[in-house]
């Protein structure tokens, strides 16, 4: 018997992570990562899903975060 894929149902669209990721980083202080985290508990969603469906200016941010925490290597392109 074949299985058959069953779509599932994003439960936050990117548009509307990085709205509500700028909404913490702004009115909450929080960093990026930290309000990636908490939006990933509050939607009870696996931060690999999650990293599915950050894209765009939000992942530079994010990376910026990263590179400037030395949490990730530095790359040529970015510069303080």
């Amino acid at each position: 018997m074949k299985k058959k894929k069953v779509p599932i149902k994003t439960v936050i669209s990117p548009s509307e992570l990085r709205i509500t990721v700028e909404k913490y980083v702004l009115y909450d202080e929080m960093s990026y990562c930290e309000a990636i985290c908490e939006i990933c508990k509050e939607k009870e969603i696996d931060p690999v899903d999650m990293s599915k469906i950050i894209k765009g200016p939000l992942k530079e941010k994010l990376e910026a975060e990263a590179m400037e925490r030395n949490i990730i290597k530095r790359t040529t392109s970015y510069i303080i």
